[in-house]
């Protein structure tokens, strides 16, 4: 089988790419921007020790609907082509033409596209990223197989299109080789994570409404708020009555500091509105953070509570503050009988060899 696996989410895809490398000709194209989370010597550097095909899509310098950029998408197009691929995977597109180009040339019977989020989030209060909606117009309108993270995007997808084709694969384990260490404390306190970039979506103001709330009854704990956030001043800062209790790290979190920050956790807090997936949940199941989560599908079709996490009201800053109280003073038996359980999760739902075979049977299907 010859795959062509289209992603800028070189990040995300790393294992997956390694994984499906062993099990077919792999060509991996990548839709790259020089101000990711990851550099182009990093990504050059991955596919060669991994003997994994790249073809650079390179929109260093140029804008996503630039006129100029549609000779490089051509000649993208044409290297594609020159592969013969008997199946496309497209996560990313890069730019509208190259999304066009590729429903010419290769026609939608042998493409599978990848959506992480069928139901778009409000990255602003009533916002939604105007690129986001006119790439979903194009892959719902001109393709008619279709991937999803998760079983509640793919369940939204089914309402909408009955006459398409669906697969689930879940998100597996990223970054599963950075280790978790031994941090010494000085405070003993109860430590919670948030970690992300901030949007609208994610309820960050929910967390400090919380972590006011229990502020006023106990210090015996700290909220580590960690990732980059455009008006954190405007929309957030503004929201904190104390800062006793609060950690925040307001910038972008590079990857070396990751084994630090989730290592001095003891709870990961996703207080999100909207979800679709959650990449930064199956990361704290990396670390044996327990999650608290919202009650929205995204999360309750991984997290149970008081399984292998705990959960509250979504929206409500109230129960998300009773929630936190909870795990500060849970008994060392139920933290472990919840780690216990999240360990045999990532042994089975997130195990990269059982995600790589659900891969290899939706392609068998496609050509098929």
């Amino acid at each position: 089988m010859r795959l062509c696996f289209i992603s800028a989410s070189f990040v995300r895809e790393r294992e997956i790419l390694k994984s499906l490398n062993k099990r077919v000709e792999l060509l991996f194209v990548c839709p790259y921007r020089d101000n990711g989370n990851y550099s182009r010597e990093e990504l050059i550097s991955f596919c060669a020790e991994n003997k994994i095909k790249l073809l650079i899509n390179d929109f260093t310098g140029r804008r996503s609907r630039s006129l100029k950029g549609i000779k490089v998408d051509r000649a993208t197009i044409n290297e594609i082509r020159s592969f013969s691929p008997d199946v496309l995977y497209i996560e990313a597109w890069g730019s509208p033409y190259f999304a066009i180009l590729c429903r010419i040339h290769f026609g939608k019977k042998s493409s599978v596209i990848a959506i992480m989020d069928y139901k778009l989030h409000q990255r602003q209060k009533g916002k939604h990223k105007f690129s986001e909606r006119f790439y979903r117009f194009i892959q719902l309108k001109f393709y008619s197989r279709f991937q999803f993270f998760s079983i509640s995007q793919e369940k939204y997808f089914i309402n909408d299109h009955k006459d398409k084709t669906s697969y689930v694969i879940r998100l597996f384990v990223v970054d599963a080789e950075i280790p978790k260490i031994e941090i010494a404390r000085i405070e003993d306190k109860v430590r919670f994570l948030f970690f992300g970039r901030i949007f609208f979506y994610k309820g960050v103001d929910l967390l400090l409404e919380a972590v006011n709330l229990l502020s006023e009854k106990r210090d015996d704990f700290v909220v580590t708020i960690a990732g980059n956030a455009e008006n954190w001043e405007k929309d957030y800062n503004s929201l904190i009555r104390t800062n006793k209790n609060l950690n925040l790290q307001i910038r972008y979190i590079p990857k070396e500091e990751l084994s630090d920050l989730f290592s001095d956790a003891d709870f990961f807090v996703a207080p999100y509105r909207e979800v679709t997936q959650s990449g930064p949940l199956l990361r704290a199941y990396n670390f044996d953070l327990i999650p608290i989560t919202s009650n929205e599908e995204g999360f309750t079709e991984y997290v149970e509570d008081g399984t292998n996490g705990l959960v509250f009201r979504s929206g409500s800053a109230t129960d998300l503050a009773r929630v936190l109280e909870h795990s500060i003073d849970m008994s060392l038996e139920e933290k472990k009988a919840i780690l216990s359980n999240i360990r045999k999760l990532k042994s089975t739902e997130f195990n990269i060899e059982s995600v790589t075979e659900k891969y290899i049977q939706m392609f068998e299907d496609i050509i098929h």
